[in-house]
């Protein structure tokens, strides 16, 4: 009966850190998107709108390196300082970061447009383009998750980002297609609640799409990387 209680006290003791850490690196995430948090509340959803809210998201993208550095070392070693990890996440590799980040809402601002043109504008060519655009469009999602990710736990140049994050597409298929459906999963449910559970939830969406990806972080650590932990290894 002792080792039943023990047990028990285990559990109850490693659930409510978890639910701890998660809940405070919640906090910070949304505390670090303050900018664009307020710009959402204030401005009218409409597609006119659209460079006020990618401007407002360009802080947002240390904030996202720190959520998902946290929850990938969570991941990784069931342990986590809140504050002290999510903060070193947040201002690691801050250059790199925000080079990345503006990257990925750049190339997002403009296939956006370039949808919403082709939607009004609806022609049989048009419809063709807008196909295709809607493909490419999935697929630099599915690149910039893989950068996201690896950007938050690794240093590497910009163009071995973009290569690693596009072998690793490939080669870890399901993984990639895993993170979209978190995604997608998500967004449906936004439909039915509100468009701000993505942000109150975004410790625990962090936490699913680092573990799907845990075979790609781990197969970067056994091979791109050089003995200091660093790398600028070309792909």
């Amino acid at each position: 009966m002792e080792h039943k209680k023990e047990f028990g006290q285990g559990i109850l003791f490693t659930f409510s850190n978890y639910v701890y850490w998660i809940l405070l690196t919640n906090i910070y995430f949304v505390a670090t998107n303050a900018i664009f948090i307020f710009f959402f509340m204030t401005l009218t959803p409409t597609f006119s709108n659209i460079g006020l809210y990618v401007l407002a998201l360009i802080p947002s993208g240390p904030a996202i390196s720190g959520l998902l550095y946290s929850m990938e070392k969570l991941v990784r070693t069931k342990e986590l300082s809140p504050t002290a990890d999510f903060f070193y996440g947040y201002r690691s590799n801050l250059k790199g970061t925000f080079f990345t980040w503006t990257i990925i809402l750049a190339v997002y601002f403009v296939l956006l447009i370039d949808l919403q043109y082709l939607r009004i504008t609806v022609t049989p060519v048009n419809q063709m383009i807008f196909i295709v655009l809607l493909v490419l469009t999935l697929i630099w999602t599915m690149l910039s998750i893989n950068m996201l990710m690896i950007n938050a736990r690794f240093t590497f140049r910009i163009r071995d980002l973009v290569k690693l994050s596009a072998f690793y597409q490939f080669t870890k298929f399901k993984e990639t297609i895993g993170n979209i459906l978190i995604l997608f999963l998500v967004a449906f449910v936004t439909v039915f609640t509100t468009d701000f559970l993505v942000v109150f939830i975004a410790s625990l969406i962090a936490m699913g799409m680092t573990f799907n990806s845990k075979a790609m972080l781990g197969h970067i650590e056994s091979n791109f990387l050089k003995k200091t932990g660093n790398s600028d290894t070309s792909v």
